[in-house]
């Protein structure tokens, strides 16, 4: 019976020990505005060492302050249940490397994106695990595909000087296709 219960015991930690595996931090992008621009919400989601999308306490997409653009700082909860709204997390694939996230500032915003959604990929390329965060452009960018690095809102203020939304939203990455930079600009409504 004891032998039964060390080799069962021994069992359940390997188990766990795999289970836990290593993870690591993987930046999708970046929520800025013009607005306290020194701090820099960025958005992230952790990978195993097989490349594949892992869930933390927050689930696969998460996000921290970056104050003053380097310091680490947890949002507040009340601050997070709204980023959650604005980033929604909206569904990952059976083999875990492509899942999608609904970015929700652009509602506020004139486009012409036929789906707001962004695709998280993960993927080896050269040995090293490769996450992209993937968005398709309207016809005014020719239906191009970016590799999403950064979110960016000019603030528009009310005479009081309160906050009331984007003057305008600046997406910037690459094209996924060639890789050169790309920007595009939609205006607030």
């Amino acid at each position: 019976m004891k032998s039964s219960t060390l080799i069962m015991a021994a069992t359940l930690l390997t188990f766990q020990a795999t289970m836990a595996g290593e993870k690591t931090e993987r930046k999708l992008f970046t929520l800025e505005k013009s607005l306290n621009s020194e701090n820099i919400l960025l958005i992230h989601t952790q990978t195993d060492e097989s490349c594949k999308f892992v869930t933390n306490e927050n689930g696969y997409v998460d996000f921290y302050w970056l104050m003053d653009g380097l310091t680490k700082k947890p949002v507040h909860p009340m601050i997070r249940s709204k980023v959650q709204e604005r980033v929604a997390f909206s569904g990952i694939n059976a083999t875990r490397d492509s899942f999608k996230v609904k970015l929700n500032d652009l509602s506020e915003i004139k486009h012409d994106l036929e789906d707001t959604n962004i695709e998280a990929l993960a993927a080896f390329k050269n040995g090293n695990c490769d996450v992209t965060s993937v968005i398709i452009l309207g016809a005014s960018a020719n239906y191009r595909k970016m590799n999403l690095k950064r979110t960016f809102c000019e603030v528009d203020k009310n005479l009081l000087g309160v906050p009331k939304g984007c003057k305008y939203l600046e997406l910037q990455g690459t094209d996924a296709d060639t890789g050169e930079a790309l920007k595009v600009r939609f205006k607030g409504k």
